[in-house]
């Protein structure tokens, strides 16, 4: 293969690529904007995921060169898979650490893989988050102390209206 063919198929492999992103991008709907919290819908042939997101108001003891952080709880009724919930840390965590989400002195160990926690115990949390004014969580990275991540739950009952009304929920 010449230069000029190899680099016509990487750039057209790139543009492939790109062009999947942008059409995923215009195929996520949002559902609105309640307080702290984000409501989304995707949907494209084979599925649809319906999902609340929301930023941590404070965070104590952010390691340095974090990346982003948040909390969603996805439904994807195509799987049967409904109140999932996973934590998106910015750092990978320590080996054997088990973070924990404490939804106004309710607490629930979760578990990990690379930066993010998931828990076992998901629609136990999604009922005492619609029930609370505040969820904290704590995590352990590879290096450096502890973290703790406050995120409001203003909001939150209403976004999670929206996705089970998208979702079919």
């Amino acid at each position: 293969m010449t230069k000029f063919a190899s680099r016509l198929l990487a750039a057209t492999v790139l543009l492939s690529a790109a062009s999947s992103a942008a059409l995923a991008a215009d195929q996520t709907k949002t559902l609105g904007k309640f307080g702290d919290w984000s409501a989304f819908a995707y949907a494209d042939k084979a599925s649809k995921i319906c999902y609340a997101v929301a930023k941590p108001a404070r965070s104590m003891n952010a390691p340095k060169g974090r990346g982003d952080v948040y909390v969603t709880i996805t439904h994807r009724p195509n799987d049967k898979s409904f109140d999932v919930v996973s934590v998106t840390q910015g750092y990978s965590f320590k080996k054997d650490s088990v973070p924990e989400m404490d939804v106004s002195g309710a607490r629930f160990d979760l578990y990990t893989q690379d930066s993010t926690a998931w828990s076992r115990t998901d629609k136990a949390i999604v009922q005492a988050m619609l029930k609370s004014k505040q969820v904290i969580v704590h995590g352990q990275p590879v290096k450096g102390e502890a973290s703790a991540d406050t995120y409001a739950l203003d909001g939150f009952a209403k976004a999670y209206a929206e996705i089970g009304k998208a979702c079919g929920k």
